[in-house]
């Protein structure tokens, strides 16, 4: 299949195609696209969640005694 198969040239529509198509392209532009906005959630999550988990797990092994320390050094 051709490309001037499936779509017709913008020389041959009507005004009124024409008008339809730029409509759908606004449209286009504004809507709403749920796998990018998930791809870029994903992204920002991807780069904390390791460090969390770790800080986590070394909070986690600390001694009382040792977590204590770390209060009075961090001011808390």
């Amino acid at each position: 299949m051709q490309l001037q198969n499936l779509v017709k040239p913008i020389e041959e529509m009507t005004d009124d195609e024409l008008r339809e198509r730029l409509r759908q392209v606004r449209a286009n532009r504004v809507k709403e696209r749920p796998a990018a906005k998930a791809r870029v959630k994903r992204e920002t999550k991807k780069g904390g969640q390791g460090r969390l988990k770790n800080a986590e797990y070394l909070l986690l092994s600390l001694s009382p005694e040792e977590r204590e320390a770390l209060m009075k050094e961090l001011g808390a």
